[in-house]
């Protein structure tokens, strides 16, 4: 991760939990799912990875607003989630600073709290180029860094849970995985070369070999389609690196579910999968 500075708080977005203030005041951890209105859907993705958004909330219209945390974005990817009503979309945020319950600071009395919002709530994590002047801009980004400074060095522990990515009805996209709660994701973890799955792919085609190399299973045998899907044997969340086509794998949609699936606590390569499939066999 960067090295953030003051000019990197570039973003502001309401939170909300009900009537009771207190939306996120329960963090544990340092990566939490961040949701937003069903109906700012299309702006989840504008934060980019790089700036810093600062959380406010109040617990109800008559009550002040509270800052409460400085967040950013981990990556580029909607999860969609039915838990909460009307908010069923979020994305994965890491905590960069984190006052708490107790220290929250009171928003009416910093720069922010000049500021005529219009009554907009700024569900999304709206860019301070739209609320206010470039002068005005410097102002809060330093404000805000010495007013979150005690709080960088929060207690939240680093990211005990896996979000495991499952994948979405449209395989012919490649996504990354992370394990832990179910849910449903809808854009790729981390961007990945489209071009380069596809040439794999042509390849098998060109040469007739358009089958698992986990199972052996064939979609051109059993349905007559030329398909099958890529798999990344280094997995993405592993940091950017020049991917190469050894480097991709064509599996069945089966073996590639099983592939991004913790068994026996760590992803299997596919001779390990392959192994397991064969002493199923060999047992039955």
């Amino acid at each position: 991760m960067k090295n953030f500075t003051s000019k990197d708080i570039s973003r502001i977005k309401n939170i909300t939990n009900g009537e009771t203030g207190k939306a996120y005041l329960n963090l544990e951890e340092k990566e939490f799912i961040l949701h937003f209105p069903d109906k700012r859907k299309n702006s989840i993705l504008e934060a980019k990875t790089d700036e810093i958004v600062v959380l406010y909330q109040r617990a109800s219209k008559s009550k002040p607003r509270y800052l409460t945390h400085l967040v950013r974005a981990i990556d580029y990817e909607i999860i969609e989630e039915n838990t909460r009503e009307n908010f069923k979309y979020g994305r994965i945020f890491e905590v960069i600073a984190y006052t708490g319950e107790e220290n929250k600071i009171n928003f009416e009395l910093t720069e922010l709290g000049k500021i005529d919002f219009r009554n907009r709530g700024w569900g999304n994590a709206e860019s301070f180029k739209n609320i206010a002047n470039q002068k005005t801009i410097e102002k809060i980004q330093v404000e805000l860094w010495n007013l979150f400074k005690p709080y960088f060095n929060h207690k939240l522990k680093q990211n005990l849970k896996d979000y495991q990515t499952y994948f979405n009805d449209e395989l012919e996209q490649d996504f990354g995985t992370k394990e832990g709660k179910e849910l449903f994701r809808k854009h790729r973890v981390r961007e990945r070369d489209s071009s380069l799955t596809y040439r794999k792919k042509q390849i098998a085609i060109k040469n007739g070999n358009l089958e698992c190399e986990v199972c052996n299973f064939s979609f051109q045998d059993i349905y007559e389609q030329d398909y099958i899907e890529c798999h990344h044997k280094t997995p993405i969340f592993k940091g950017e690196r020049i991917t190469k086509l050894e480097d991709l794998a064509l599996v069945c949609s089966n073996c590639h579910r099983m592939l991004h699936r913790r068994i026996e606590g760590d992803f299997l390569s596919l001779e390990q999968l392959r192994k397991r499939i064969k002493t199923r066999h060999n047992t039955v």
